[in-house]
């Protein structure tokens, strides 16, 4: 997903899907199998738990949930008040910018994200809120903290039909500057972390690597982790580094292969950002193997101690499905409801504790944010052990739900018991 605005008229559906802020398209990245004598990160154990101070509230009582919702211009006060009533974990993000936003040099993404954060926090004391903050490159949103971006810290790459300029992480200027602005958004704008996107781009086999070389991006790679670690003790130890994404391993790799997996040890945890994306593209649907990874890779996040935000889509996107988005928000509402429940099983039998369940069809508050569904509400209770696998079934009994799952048939059933 693009992270350039546009101005607010009536668009075909596919230039708007284009345009709209969101999760980077490097976020999306399923790079190939990573060479072997690739450089890694400093590594701590495994076994190993991290710390938990400062992370989000979590209880079993309930499905845990997390919101991840552009600003545009800013909510209204209703808004933030759902938003505050419904979750505890929050990420902003830029959202739409018009022709207003763009002239307006009052109005920037830093001082509304400062104002929603304390928003939700006079309704909402515990929540905590994150800031995105891109590791590629600059989004036009940050006015203010593109404004203060040393000169000769950043590089010409073509990205698909655009050109950026991309992140030069080997540079000490660069890499204070950025580590400067996630302690802003903790100290300054009122947030509790920042939501990383674009921070995996220079792993090895990614889109960027293909085009700037393996050398090249080793030693990105290595100045985003130097780069995160700056950024961590600026924030302050009980501040959240979200990563975006980590993925599934693909077919022949192993877990600590997979796309995200060899940033955890430097942040607080990731979103797991494309099960059951786009389902409704036959040719995109994901395959029983990698939505059983995909779910085993969740879990083993959680027994690490790290937060894990399950990004799962209701079988659509603002993008996949243009006649359904030419429908009623109601319409949309809808289908969303009917689909929930695959979703929902894959991950109850893959949760542990803090993990989060995000369940939209994109990024703007319309797009799913402000719904609600009775699910949520229901009580859960811990779970009694983990899930048992038969063949592309999976079972997991929770104190108060029974969950099943079959990957191979695509159906979830959650039996809510009587409490």
């Amino acid at each position: 997903m693009t992270t350039s605005y546009h101005t607010r008229t009536v668009l075909p559906a596919a230039l708007v899907a284009m345009i709209l802020i969101g999760i980077s398209a490097c976020a999306q990245e399923t790079p190939a199998k990573r060479p072997a004598a690739a450089p890694k990160p400093t590594k701590k154990s495994p076994n190993v738990a991290k710390r938990k101070v400062g992370y989000p509230p979590f209880s079993w009582d309930r499905v845990s949930v997390y919101a991840h919702v552009g600003l545009g211009e800013g909510l209204k006060p209703k808004q933030y008040k759902f938003l505050a009533d419904h979750y505890d974990f929050i990420a902003f993000t830029g959202g739409v910018m018009t022709r207003e936003y763009r002239n307006n040099k009052e109005m920037s993404f830093e001082t509304l994200v400062a104002g929603a954060a304390r928003t939700i926090k006079a309704h909402n004391p515990k929540a905590r809120v994150l800031f995105y903050w891109s590791g590629d490159f600059g989004r036009a949103h940050a006015k203010i903290s593109n404004a203060t971006l040393p000169k000769n810290t950043t590089f010409p790459f073509k990205k698909g039909t655009r050109s950026v300029q991309l992140f030069d992480t080997t540079n000490p200027a660069l890499r204070s500057w950025w580590a400067g602005v996630a302690a802003k958004a903790v100290h300054e704008y009122s947030c509790d972390g920042i939501f990383l996107d674009g921070g995996t781009a220079y792993t090895p086999g990614s889109s960027y690597s293909r085009k700037l070389g393996p050398a090249k991006t080793s030693k990105l790679e290595q100045g985003m982790f130097a780069m995160l670690r700056e950024a961590k003790q600026k924030m302050g130890k009980d501040s959240i580094i979200l990563l975006n994404p980590l993925h599934g391993p693909k077919k022949g790799q192993k877990q600590e292969d997979a796309l995200g997996w060899r940033y955890l040890d430097m942040v607080d945890g990731a979103m797991v950002d494309d099960f059951d994306r786009a389902a409704n593209i036959l040719k995109r649907r994901q395959s029983k193997e990698y939505i059983a990874d995909t779910i085993k890779t969740m879990s083993a996040a959680a027994k690490r101690g790290e937060i894990v935000v399950f990004k799962a889509w209701p079988g659509f996107t603002w993008w996949s499905d243009p006649e359904l988005m030419k429908k009623s928000h109601a319409e949309q509402y809808a289908v969303s409801v009917k689909n929930l429940e695959f979703p929902l099983a894959s991950f109850l039998i893959g949760a542990g504790e803090h993990c989060y369940f995000c369940y939209t069809w994109g990024w703007l508050p319309e797009y799913g944010t402000l719904d609600w569904y009775p699910q949520f509400d229901k009580p859960l209770g811990a779970p009694k052990g983990d899930a048992v696998q038969t063949g592309w079934t999976f079972r997991r009994e929770f104190e108060h739900a029974s969950v099943f799952l079959d990957l191979e048939k695509r159906i979830g059933k959650i039996d809510w018991k009587k409490k």
